[in-house]
């Protein structure tokens, strides 16, 4: 493989979709929560055995949430040194760039 420096067009692509993509797993989060809220409301309308299942499940969804929200929590900070490293390589373009003016 050939290398040839860094497009920066191509690290602001990425942190593009990453923006859509975090937008899109806060959407979900916020319908995973009311959805968890009904089938809970559920469970507690069902009779006794049944409702145990279901909160049991409910239990474990709950988990699942949460373990979903800390992944989101990290696609977040990856997004910052993202931006990070962009800051970086748009300084070093600009060091480059004013080293070859003079």
């Amino acid at each position: 493989m050939v290398h040839r420096p860094a497009d920066s067009r191509l690290l602001a692509n990425l942190l593009n979709h990453e923006k859509d993509y975090s937008k899109h797993l806060s959407i979900l989060l916020e319908y995973s929560q009311s959805s968890l809220a009904s089938f809970s409301a559920y469970a507690a309308a069902c009779a006794p055995p049944t409702s145990q299942v279901i909160i049991a499940v409910a239990g474990a969804l709950t988990g699942a949430d949460h373990a979903l929200r800390n992944y989101a929590v990290a696609v977040v900070q990856w997004q910052e040194q993202l931006k990070a490293l962009k800051d970086m390589e748009d300084d070093v373009g600009n060091i480059m760039r004013d080293r070859e003016i003079l």
